[in-house]
């Protein structure tokens, strides 16, 4: 087996969704393609998880495949692929390689009609699931220990969220950047950690959140009514999303243009009660 000298692991996944759909690694969700976007065409890309697996051990990979925009079953065209890669952060391309098997669902195949068909045609939902094992030079603080929201009451614990959002939604109106960073000192903190930023590299992710925030863009209205909330991270972690399964905090971005909304995902975990709600 080659040796490839690993110092400072970076774990990644490639996951490639020619569907709606989720992606969760330790019960988080790390890659989505959800809502109108997802009516057509695929989505792709690279997605880092040492922050979501906190420390060494073997964890769960979970793809759930979900119906595109408008439709209420899956179809023979449907799908999900998930890749598994592993490199040293500061020699990633002489090191990057893949660490597991491809995680795949079913392939579409010719049925008894000589029609292209599959076993996931008209179902409401499917998954794939694997476990993978990782190892890192560190242990996160991260939520590990935090306390499990979704065994307090559901109402107050969703009026404390929403509280929360609210107060992130402000601060996103009025583009205030150095508040919203503040907010996010833990995140960041943990992040720093991760993937062994040094002080170059965090002003580097400060500096583009600075610059996302001084292009002034609208941002989503906010309604109870169009929100839902979600537990995850073993109910450790809590957010709330758009009844679409979008992020309920979005930067709008110009349909004329063909662009994305830039989605701002949100996870609130809390220490203790008394601590209260912080973002992670």
């Amino acid at each position: 087996m080659e040796n490839y000298n690993i110092k400072n692991p970076y774990y990644e996944l490639y996951p490639n969704l020619n569907c709606s759909g989720i992606v969760l690694v330790n019960d988080v969700p790390v890659f989505s393609f959800l809502g109108e976007d997802s009516k057509d065409g695929i989505l792709d890309g690279s997605v880092p998880i040492n922050h979501i697996v906190l420390e060494s051990g073997k964890y769960k990979v979970v793809g759930k495949l979900l119906p595109r925009f408008g439709q209420k079953t899956l179809t023979q065209n449907d799908g999900m692929n998930i890749s598994f890669n592993l490199s040293d952060i500061d020699n990633w391309k002489e090191t990057k390689h893949s660490f597991f098997p491809e995680l795949s669902s079913p392939k579409a195949f010719f049925g008894k009609d000589n029609k292209i068909t599959s076993p996931i045609k008209g179902l409401p939902f499917f998954e794939i699931a694997t476990e993978i094992e990782i190892k890192l030079p560190f242990v996160l603080d991260g939520w590990q220990n935090s306390v499990d929201l979704s065994k307090q009451e559901k109402s107050k614990i969703k009026q404390k969220v929403l509280e929360y959002y609210i107060q992130i939604h402000a601060i996103l109106r009025e583009h205030n950047a150095s508040k919203f960073l503040e907010l996010s000192k833990e995140k960041e903190d943990l992040q720093t950690k991760a993937f062994y930023f040094n002080s170059n590299r965090k002003q580097e992710i400060r500096d583009s959140i600075i610059n996302l925030f001084n292009k002034n863009l609208e941002v989503l209205p906010l309604n109870e009514e169009e929100l839902k909330l979600e537990f995850f991270g073993y109910g450790k972690l809590v957010s709330l999303v758009r009844l679409d399964g979008s992020s309920a905090l979005q930067f709008k971005r110009s349909n004329a243009e063909g662009e994305r909304n830039i989605e701002l995902e949100i996870k609130l975990h809390a220490r203790t009660l008394e601590k209260g709600l912080s973002i992670i």
